[in-house]
């Protein structure tokens, strides 16, 4: 079974909209291999798509974060919270049905409170110190842990009405 199973990439793509309107965040379902489902794109921040611009960026950043967080839910099969290597708080649900783990939905791109945007790793990790990084922190927004909580709530609430309750379980 995969996430199309449940739902067509549309309905996932609405999902991920649903999520980024609600909070800011830069939301995605991810498959068991760890794959995008969609190629939505709703940028928390201007910091992100810099990242991202950069093979090496996604590499050092995104890809270990997700990495990480894919290995935890699969084993857990529950929600983590927790900040990437660029310092962005970063929250994720596993998708179960029957006791199968396929995937993840989630959010990244805001800073907790006393958190700050590591420009210099990500400077240091693509390779190049010109970014304008500096000039982009601004455009970054603060969230807090219970806000945080929040989203992991209406990301299981949201996944229990797309698919049938005697086959769903989020956690």
């Amino acid at each position: 079974m995969d996430l199309t199973d449940i739902a067509t990439v549309g309905k996932w793509e609405e999902f991920e909209q649903a999520i980024h309107d609600r909070c800011g965040m830069n939301a995605c379902v991810y498959n068991i291999q760890g794959t995008r489902v969609t190629s939505y794109v709703g940028w928390a921040n201007e910091v992100c798509p810099k990242i991202k611009a950069y093979p090496e960026g996604i590499a050092a950043i995104c890809a270990v974060a997700n990495q990480y967080f894919g290995k935890e839910l699969a084993e857990t099969k529950k929600p983590l919270i927790d900040e990437c290597d660029a310092g962005f708080v970063k929250f994720a649900v596993p998708i179960v049905v029957k006791g199968e783990f396929l995937g993840t939905v989630g959010g990244c791109g805001h800073l907790l409170n006393g958190s700050e945007v590591e420009t210099f790793l990500i400077e240091k990790a693509i390779g190049k110190g010109d970014l304008g990084l500096d000039k982009k922190i601004n455009t970054v927004k603060t969230i807090t842990d219970t806000e945080v909580n929040e989203m992991v709530v209406y990301v299981q609430d949201y996944l229990d009405g797309i698919v049938d309750p005697e086959n769903w379980t989020t956690c």
